[in-house]
């Protein structure tokens, strides 16, 4: 593919893809809430601002969310301006109009590899995705050895597609005439051709499994069974910022890891603060940000997961959406941001088990 192409592909697709998946979010407003780690010493200092875009689905962006309620950017000293943006997101972060974006993983790394200055610096979430079926054929393709001769039905350019890429090519098939890719623009028109018996299996964020039953298709499995704990959004940020204010990028990580600590102690009031946001009831928050039987895995945790970013990278190089221009995936993902940061937590609280908990799965996860 022609590297014009793809950049079209990103441009038009990108908020598409970020608004159908697990990885949105939003500015929420209000008044800081109570609880949570506060920094040690006196009054913070600042590092000055950050403009951030984000989406408009806050419950799949709780981390984003508390760390704003919670006051953890003002308390780091970083004051953070939440906007959304229609078009052009990828293009006013590289031009420097926005500091950082929440957002997918694949045009990250497509801008970065073709001389784009976007850098990765943490996470948002992992997994999110089921594999649906029609009813009859589900028992079998819980069996990867059946899938031979398969039609698989999935967004193009989509974290689904690389990797399955991945995850089958691991398995020994031979994609080019094993398995074919059918290439459907939204979740809803992948149910459409599985029910149709246009595709055998399709790709569906989680949020779409209820509409799946009563169409009388069937999960087959969520997709961590392809790939444990798989990549999916990422934290995006402007080189040109990231290189004139590390320490802004530092504390803005900083807060995501204090609200990733929130997020795992306190359930009830993160539901109530999300559902409070997005006119969602407590029992459809809870699915999507807590419950994995019914959110496919999903995991909202910042740490970069440089090796699983290797993984899509890699993929994306060898089927040729990208170019190999000579960037590497270490080019692109900064894991010193989060490790700054989350050495700074530990260096306030170092007996922490959560914080412990993370610098573990940092370690296990990036080198």
């Amino acid at each position: 593919m022609k590297k014009i192409s793809l950049l079209l592909i990103i441009s038009a697709a990108a908020l598409m893809l970020l608004t159908l998946s697990a990885c949105g979010g939003g500015a929420p407003a209000g008044t800081p809430a109570a609880g949570g780690d506060a920094p040690a010493g006196g009054e913070p200092v600042s590092v000055g601002s950050l403009t951030v875009i984000v989406p408009d689905n806050v419950v799949g962006v709780p981390l984003w969310v508390i760390a704003v309620e919670n006051g953890y950017f003002e308390e780091e000293g970083l004051a953070v301006n939440g906007v959304t943006m229609t078009t052009g997101t990828m293009e006013a972060l590289e031009a420097g109009k926005a500091d950082a974006m929440l957002n997918g993983i694949i045009p990250a790394l497509s801008y970065a590899a073709q001389g784009s200055h976007v850098k990765i610096v943490a996470g948002m979430a992992s997994g999110g995705n089921f594999l649906i079926a029609r009813s009859e054929d589900v028992e079998s393709l819980r069996n990867f050895d059946n899938w031979k001769d398969k039609r698989l039905a999935l967004v193009r350019l989509s974290t689904s597609e690389m990797i399955t890429r991945y995850a089958l090519t691991e398995l020994g098939y031979d994609l080019d005439q094993d398995v074919t890719f059918v290439e459907i623009d939204s979740y809803p028109n992948i149910i459409e051709a599985v029910r149709k018996n246009q595709a055998d299996i399709g790709y569906i964020a989680s949020e779409y499994a209820q509409t799946v039953r009563d169409l009388g298709l069937e999960i087959i499995f969520p997709m961590t069974e392809l790939v444990d704990n798989y990549v999916c959004c990422r934290i995006s940020v402007s080189g040109q910022t990231l290189e004139a204010n590390r320490a802004a990028f530092v504390k803005f990580v900083k807060a995501q890891i204090r609200a990733y600590k929130y997020y795992r102690e306190n359930e009830d009031e993160v539901v109530a603060l999300l559902a409070r946001h997005s006119a969602q009831t407590e029992d459809f928050v809870r699915n999507v940000a807590y419950n994995t039987e019914t959110n496919a895995n999903r995991i909202f945790n910042p740490d970069p997961n440089l090796n699983g970013v290797r993984n899509v990278y890699t993929t994306l190089r060898d089927w040729n959406y990208i170019e190999d221009s000579g960037v590497e995936v270490e080019d692109i993902v900064d894991i010193s941001v989060f490790s700054d940061a989350l050495n700074e937590i530990l260096a306030e609280y170092p007996d922490d088990p959560l914080y412990l908990e993370l610098k573990t799965l940092y370690e296990t996860n990036n080198f």
